[in-house]
């Protein structure tokens, strides 16, 4: 029963391993993918101390009339999954083809984060689109 035990934790071991080794974060410094109504998207986190800036822009087409942001900071867990870092999720809706935001977040424990924010823009025709954008990891301690 223990060797049985033991096979299977170096299995999922070995499996958690390979999938953390192919999961790739694109930083905002890099090509992004084409989306139709954006020109522009960012999301910025810089670290002072134990607070986070958390810093979000997007630029949308001129037919844009809508735009949704939720930025979530997110701290990296477990087995390398991250999760979204308690009271650490912001919203703004504004009804235009720009969008800037900014929080902050203080007291944080020691480790790695990043900052996720997900737009979605509504244009005049009422077509949506939703993109997904993540900061550079930061470390805390």
């Amino acid at each position: 029963m223990r060797r049985v035990i033991s096979v299977l934790m170096c299995f999922l071991l070995c499996f958690s391993l390979s999938i953390t080794a192919n999961a790739k974060t694109i930083p905002t410094n890099t090509a992004q993918p084409y989306y139709e109504m954006v020109s522009k998207a960012e999301s910025r986190l810089s670290i002072s101390g134990t607070t986070a800036i958390c810093e979000s822009t997007l630029k949308g087409d001129l037919d844009v009339t809508k735009i949704v942001a939720v930025q979530t900071l997110e701290k990296q867990g477990f087995l390398w999954i991250w999760d979204t870092y308690d009271g650490a999720v912001w919203t703004k809706t504004v009804y235009s083809n720009t969008l800037t935001m900014s929080n902050t977040k203080s007291g944080l424990s020691s480790g790695k984060y990043r900052l996720k924010t997900v737009f979605t823009l509504t244009d005049k025709n009422g077509k949506t689109e939703t993109i997904t954008v993540y900061s550079n990891e930061k470390t805390v301690g």
